[in-house]
């Protein structure tokens, strides 16, 4: 188990989430929770996968495309393999330990963390740009929803703008250097900063918020069919807005994996707009299943196969005399 993520602590994350799914079924009303799970149509179950794979598939897509642009020399298949475990690190606060994927490409092919953790930066932001796009759908389903929405999204501007300033990494590393033993963290932070200006560049940003966008509609899609299975379908441009701003809020909690945050959220959006409780409940708990526990799953398995020892250190030629 990636050391980010210790065996007890991924047990107790996986306590945590047991424990949310049954508050979400509990407070729905346990047995009618557990009556429109049995009646789900549980043969849609590999239609839902798929369309989560294809989540994956686009943003590994994502995820190549930045490493080209960086010129990081990873392999395709040891590129696929790092990019799976990190889904491991879903459950992590904010997503932050899927900065193993950066610890990884070091060991594999000597890339410094700071420059590959920029891609992983980049990546996160792009997914928050590409879910706030797809909650814009349906924003006015709620009160104030274009609002807050309008709110995030200049949050995500003005991130784009400081990590793209020159002056302002330039002022970060004067402030480091006045941190007492700090100052060592000057050159990777500015790699760290100068290779996200060149991932956030207008063109590359439209290309990879493309991708975010495209990438988590099939998980919205996703959402659709579990409510489809459920007999409470509803508008996919309703069921595209509940789960991209249920994931959002849930992303933005900072808690691990967004337990607690996202169930609620869907739970209740869903509630809100007509939904029966228990159906709401059902859906929920099929849906982070489906998607969240799955990728952890999957993420896991890969780092088991792949690096049952850990990553493979890249062999650097010695100096010559």
């Amino acid at each position: 188990m990636p050391a980010f993520l210790g065996g007890r602590r991924l047990a107790a994350l996986v306590a945590l989430g047991v424990g949310v799914a049954l508050a979400t079924a509990v407070l729905a009303q346990w047995s009618a929770t557990l009556e429109a799970l049995a009646r789900f149509r549980w043969g849609l179950l590999p239609l839902i996968l798929l369309a989560v794979l294809a989540n994956y598939a686009l943003r590994f897509a994502k995820w190549e495309l930045y490493l080209s642009l960086l010129s990081i020399p990873l392999p395709r298949r040891q590129s696929l393999c790092v990019f799976l475990t990190g889904l491991t690190m879903a459950i992590t606060p904010g997503k932050f330990g899927e900065l193993l994927k950066a610890v990884l490409v070091r060991d594999l092919v000597g890339t410094e963390v700071a420059r590959t953790a920029s891609v992983v930066m980049a990546e996160r932001l792009t997914d928050v740009a590409g879910l706030l796009l797809l909650s814009g759908v349906g924003a006015t389903a709620l009160p104030h929803g274009t609002l807050l929405l309008g709110l995030l999204a200049a949050f995500l501007g003005l991130a784009v703008v400081l990590l793209r300033s020159r002056r302002l990494s330039g002022l970060a590393g004067r402030a480091l250097d006045r941190v007492p033993g700090l100052a060592r963290l000057k050159v990777p932070l500015r790699s760290f900063v100068g290779s996200g200006r060149a991932l956030l560049a207008p063109r590359v940003l439209l290309v990879a918020l493309t991708l975010s966008a495209a990438s988590w509609f099939f998980e919205c899609l996703a959402f659709y069919v579990v409510l489809d299975g459920l007999d409470a379908t509803t508008a996919l441009r309703t069921a595209t807005f509940v789960y991209a701003f249920a994931s959002l809020a849930g992303a933005l909690s900072m808690l691990p994996g967004g337990l607690g945050v996202a169930e609620g959220s869907l739970a209740g959006l869903l509630t809100l707009l007509g939904t029966r409780p228990p159906d709401a409940a059902a859906a929920t708990l099929v849906i982070r299943a489906a998607t969240l526990w799955f990728g952890v799953g999957v993420g896991a398995l890969t780092f088991g196969l792949a690096f049952p020892h850990g990553a493979h250190p890249v062999e650097r030629p010695a100096p010559h005399n």
